[in-house]
């Protein structure tokens, strides 16, 4: 799936988990948290050389492939539960440690809409025609549905640009109907400290 897809996914998928667990957060963090799940949607895939955040982050392309030679190539690691722990471990361990402890509530709000973008990555993932190895260091790949190659995703397919993209908005637009109020609260209510 392209990158625009990732992140069309990430945020719906923040929208609905959001709808599960309203919080407030204020425009500021509520901008950032939402910029979080992007990077988070993105993130998984820093191991691919085509990668849009390694072609927008200065030296992504270097630190891509040092990345990639590291951790094994594309859909590899950053793609299975153990990149998603030491990732999601290593991003927690950052928020909480190098930011000012005034400021820990609204740094971990922004980590779980990091880990939000990047989760609903390779749970995309496992339904194209590639699929995940969600349990390395154990070589399967993971792909739903179960069958033939021709039912799954493939990246900047017919298949992803309508039914994938065009899904995601329709969900997006019905959470935005049921649930405007839970959003609205999101952004602009600003939390007591």
């Amino acid at each position: 799936m392209t990158g625009t897809t990732h992140q069309m996914i990430a945020l719906v998928s923040a929208g609905w988990m959001l709808t599960l667990h309203p919080t407030v957060a204020g425009p500021l963090i509520g901008t950032l948290a939402v910029v979080s799940v992007m990077v988070g949607a993105l993130t998984p895939d820093f191991d691919h050389p085509a990668a849009n955040i390694g072609r927008r982050l200065l030296g992504g392309r270097q630190l891509g492939r040092i990345f990639r030679a590291g951790l094994g190539g594309h859909r590899h690691i950053t793609h299975s539960l153990l990149g998603i722990i030491l990732i999601g471990w290593a991003a927690r361990w950052a928020a909480i440690q190098l930011v000012n402890p005034a400021y820990t509530e609204e740094a971990l709000l922004l980590w779980h809409a990091y880990m939000i973008g990047y989760i609903s990555h390779p749970v995309a993932d496992t339904f194209t025609d590639r699929g995940v190895p969600w349990f390395l260091p154990l070589p399967w790949q993971m792909k739903l549905p179960p069958g033939p190659e021709e039912v799954r995703v493939t990246t900047n397919s017919f298949v992803e640009h309508l039914f994938v993209r065009g899904g995601a908005l329709v969900v997006a637009v019905l959470l935005a109907q049921a649930y405007w109020s839970v959003f609205v609260a999101f952004f602009t209510h600003v939390p007591t400290l």
